[in-house]
């Protein structure tokens, strides 16, 4: 099941001023750019390019993983904007190991 729509990122000032105006945290599959905000509320958006994946089943299954992860932790991050970027190296891990890094990079930004 997919993120609220109040808990997602989706206009592309939104995920600008992330990138422009927020700080990294890198883990081994991914990293995170973030930045807190006035909000109230946790909003995420995720990034995998086709350079990561070229089929759009990987993709798709590579953001529904991190989507279910967020899901569970969602009440931990209030007022963020949280960009997840995908590298390359997802293509050959486990769900397990991706979802352990993902965790480990976001207890980084509390």
């Amino acid at each position: 099941m997919a993120l609220n729509k109040k808990n997602r990122l989706k206009k592309k000032l939104d995920f600008e001023d992330v990138f422009r105006k927020g700080r990294a945290v890198k883990g081994s599959f991914l990293f995170i750019k973030y930045k807190k905000t006035t909000l109230g509320i946790a909003r995420f958006g995720f990034v995998v390019s086709t350079k990561v994946a070229k089929k759009a089943v990987e993709r798709n299954k590579v953001r529904r993983i991190l989507s279910e992860t967020v899901r569970s932790v969602l009440n931990d991050f209030r007022s963020h904007d949280i960009i997840v970027y995908v590298t390359k190296k997802i293509v050959t891990a486990q769900k397990k190991d991706l979802i352990e890094d993902f965790m480990k990079v976001l207890k980084k930004i509390q």
